[in-house]
């Protein structure tokens, strides 16, 4: 009679339904000086941007680089929409080029490197706006590692906090 106990746990295990898990859509962003001016290293999920439908591919756990070059406009065009840099002086411009782009394996997923090039008017009063991927993915999170002294910070952003620093409310 002791050993039922165990053993029905055992078989109800073996005869349990296999449990498909969500997985969460993250990204980083490594934002730093160089020359006075700031860089940022975008590193996104190939899956979450072919999910996005930014690149097409037939599975999305399964993009080629080629279907990432030729995905360059679509992805040059969604930046310049989903991530804002603001200084004083206002909306800074952004860049980034394919040429520059890489592909790391990361958690058991495949990332885009994406360096994104700002140029501001004003050294003073940075701040990123971060939109993208809230549309396909509502729980997609950024994780933010802000080097731009004096705001030495972590921080997670989201599409209820978009903004790095935080905007004040008065």
């Amino acid at each position: 009679m002791k050993y039922v106990f165990p053993l029905l746990a055992i078989i109800w295990m073996l005869c349990a339904s296999p449990v498909v898990a969500h997985k969460f859509s993250t990204a980083y962003m490594d934002v730093t000086k160089q020359q006075g001016q700031p860089v940022l290293l975008w590193k996104v999920a190939l899956h979450d941007l072919a999910q996005a439908g930014l690149i097409q591919a037939k599975n999305n756990h399964q993009v080629s680089w080629q279907q990432v070059l030729d995905s360059e406009p679509q992805l040059q065009q969604y930046i310049s929409e989903r991530l804002r840099f603001n200084s004083a002086a206002g909306v800074c411009s952004m860049q980034t080029a394919a040429a520059d782009w890489l592909v790391q394996r990361m958690q058991q997923d495949t990332f885009l490197l994406l360096p994104l090039q700002v140029r501001c008017d004003s050294n003073e009063g940075w701040q990123l706006s971060y939109k993208a991927l809230f549309d396909s993915e509502h729980s997609h999170k950024l994780l933010l590692s802000w080097q731009l002294p004096p705001d030495k910070a972590n921080a997670v952003l989201s599409a209820k906090s978009p903004f790095f620093p935080a905007i004040i409310a008065d």
